[in-house]
């Protein structure tokens, strides 16, 4: 199985929310090679920045425990990633991060790790946090 986290999963985990331990548990099964784990650059931007503006020792810690447990950053240097990006951006109320994580769980054949309920709404399997 292939899953792509979304930021606001990582975030429910890194920030003791609700959903978190669901995400920890997906994060150590990537970590054990049960399952392959993937974020885009864009949503690991987003996840780095809303850290930093709370506290940027906190962004440096978390950004690399992340990496840590073995996930592949995705860049977006792949055409075919982007336009799908543009294309879900284009049609739905959702985040230019949030559009890239879609497109990324589609582009890989992943389930999207989210627990965004727009997200939820564009027809692309998902694993829902809460």
């Amino acid at each position: 199985m292939n899953v792509v986290f979304d930021t606001e999963a990582l975030l429910a985990y890194y920030l003791g929310e609700i959903g978190g331990e669901k995400v920890l548990k997906l994060l150590n099964q990537v970590y054990e090679k049960k399952i392959k784990g993937y974020i885009n650059i864009i949503n690991l931007t987003e996840f780095y920045y809303i850290l930093h503006r709370k506290n940027p020792k906190i962004a440096e810690e978390k950004e690399r425990n992340l990496k840590t447990f073995g996930l592949k950053i995705v860049p977006i240097t792949n055409n075919k990633l982007w336009k799908e990006a543009a294309k879900i951006k284009s049609k739905n109320p959702v985040s230019l991060a949030d559009a890239f994580a879609a497109a990324t769980a589609k582009t890989y054949k992943a389930k999207l790790v989210t627990g965004d309920v727009e997200l939820l709404k564009l027809g692309i399997p998902f694993i829902r946090i809460r």
